[in-house]
């Protein structure tokens, strides 16, 4: 069974935030697929900014973030569901 843990955080705009060209890019891609009703997810390495960029882009729109954590074995099915095959037992 894969444990994870997530938060819901309340992003504000940051004052220092730099939004380069690629940043705004991203940014405005990723408010487009909101505005169509997807849900954005962003992977990446380590470091990279995944969670700044989630943080400020949630504030453009005012939403809080779920952040979920999980390991090199959390997949879809965890996030969304999936079936679970139990082998029958006797007497069911």
């Amino acid at each position: 069974m894969v444990e994870e843990m997530s938060t819901v955080l309340e992003p504000r705009p940051l004052q220092n935030f730099v939004e380069t060209k690629a940043v705004k890019e991203i940014t405005d891609r990723a408010l487009t697929y909101f505005g169509a009703g997807f849900p954005v997810h962003f992977r990446g390495s380590t470091g990279t900014g995944k969670t700044t960029l989630a943080m400020h882009v949630a504030s453009k729109i005012g939403r809080p973030v779920v952040m979920i954590h999980g390991d090199e074995e959390f997949s879809t099915s965890d996030l969304v569901g999936g079936r679970v095959w139990l082998p029958p037992q006797e007497g069911y």
